[in-house]
């Protein structure tokens, strides 16, 4: 499914989640920005740039609003306590890398004028893996397991443990302890992989990146959902550009 026929709200779910990979602060800043954006998710002339691009213009401007002495407990507050948004070349990885638009679409919505392909490149050279990263993989499939591997290694992820069940994952990551997991999606007959990350996330805190084919049936506002979601066929850009992301958000 190309990004041009997913559901608007679906994309701009995904995306404001992935900024923080936070499911919980993606869908306050998407709630906050949405009441003042003019484009009609619902409506069959609104295409999903229009949404992305009202979006990030209106969460510049209530970040620009949080930072005037904002009323406690207010909506302002809440933006004035969270990183302001990305710089252009961030804001372009994540859209390009991340969310599958083409890089024209993705500076449209940045609100960029020079060459997008300069600055998406500027985006990726500014990745930096740091501390030596682990990961570990729940995938239940042997081929996907293997190529995530070798991509994660390729890119100085070392995996140390892999686990193909709900109940080998929960084992798996309390002993490897690692600093991202990589999850799929549909996991072991479940109806989601996320049965798994709920028991695991009691003991062990840090970054889940969920893949699947399907990001718009997962991403639904639901109580319990992902907070960062990869699409299959995923890229070694896809996979680098989510673990740095993920763990830049987390030390932010």
């Amino acid at each position: 499914m190309t990004i041009t026929t997913r559901p608007p709200l679906g994309v701009l779910r995904q995306f404001s989640r992935a900024v923080f990979a936070d499911r919980l602060i993606g869908d306050e800043l998407m709630r906050m920005t949405m009441a003042r954006v003019d484009v009609d998710p619902s409506a069959s002339s609104a295409s999903v740039t229009d949404l992305m691009v009202s979006f990030v213009r209106s969460w510049r401007a209530v970040a620009r609003e949080g930072r005037q002495e904002p009323a406690l407990f207010s909506d302002a507050a809440l933006i004035s306590a969270l990183p302001p948004p990305p710089d252009d070349a961030r804001l372009m990885l994540l859209l390009v890398d991340v969310m599958g638009f083409t890089p024209a679409e993705a500076a449209r919505i940045v609100g960029f004028e020079g060459d997008p392909a300069g600055l998406l490149q500027q985006g990726r050279a500014g990745l930096r893996l740091e501390d030596d990263p682990t990961a570990v993989i729940i995938e239940d499939e042997p081929l996907i397991a293997a190529d995530l591997r070798a991509i994660l290694q390729r890119i100085g992820v070392q995996v140390t443990g892999e686990a193909r069940s709900a109940a080998e994952a929960v084992r798996t990551v309390s002993i490897a302890r690692p600093d991202v997991i990589f999850a799929d999606y549909n996991l072991d007959g479940r109806a989601t992989g996320i049965d798994a990350v709920l028991e695991i996330q009691q003991d062990h805190d840090c970054p889940v990146i969920f893949i699947t084919g399907y990001p718009d049936r997962v991403l639904q506002g639901d109580e319990i959902e992902p907070d960062f979601v990869i699409s299959k066929p995923y890229t070694p850009n896809n996979v680098r550009a989510a673990v740095v992301h993920c763990l830049d958000a987390r030390r932010a």
